[in-house]
């Protein structure tokens, strides 16, 4: 995904040198929805940790029980 933002930002560059206008607001749309998916990735994975944490307590005190 990173490599993917990576071109993406490459492409940005390169439409801004040559002076292509509609590979430039591609590239910047393409930038932007790579953001977007890398912040719920990440969204993702810390609500998981959370989730894995409070199943381990809920284990943890029913095996004390």
């Amino acid at each position: 995904m990173i490599v993917s933002t990576v071109i993406g930002l490459a492409a940005l560059v390169v439409g801004l040198i040559i002076g292509w206008p509609v590979l430039v607001a591609l590239s910047i749309i393409f930038t932007i929805v790579q953001f977007v998916m890398l912040a719920a990735k990440t969204a993702v994975e810390r609500n998981d940790m959370k989730v894995a944490e409070r199943l381990a307590e809920k284990q943890a005190r029913h095996q004390r029980d």
